[in-house]
């Protein structure tokens, strides 16, 4: 039996790995070094977990706490509704207001709220 790989058989291996977005790379040089990923921190991982509410309104409440301008209405009642949410085993709604809160209180860069 022959231990080389038909050219056929090649192209078909190379056009699944492509697929798949698995086809290994050859780099050298500065190319190789701007490819690789950078790292900013470790990767946070959520769910709609009853703990992942609290830790959501634990942020938007500190932003709110440390405001130095007025907490936009919105705020105040997507704040009010994600928590009232939470309590009562809505955590994904609940999550998706406290969300948009914090979205809002970090607005651009979150300057005006730190």
């Amino acid at each position: 039996m022959e231990e080389t790989m038909s050219p056929v058989r090649s192209l078909t291996t190379a056009g699944l790995l492509v697929a798949l977005g698995t086809l290994p790379t050859i780099a050298t040089g500065p190319a190789a070094a701007q490819a690789q990923v950078i790292q900013t921190g470790p990767m946070e991982v959520t769910s709609d977990t009853p703990e992942y509410c609290l830790q959501l309104l634990d942020r938007v409440s500190d932003l709110v706490r440390l405001a130095t301008t007025a907490v936009p209405r919105e705020v105040s009642v997507l704040t009010t509704e994600g928590q009232r949410m939470c309590d009562h085993g809505q955590t994904r709604g609940g999550i998706m207001r406290l969300r948009r809160a914090l979205l809002l209180m970090e607005g651009g860069d979150g300057s005006a709220y730190r």
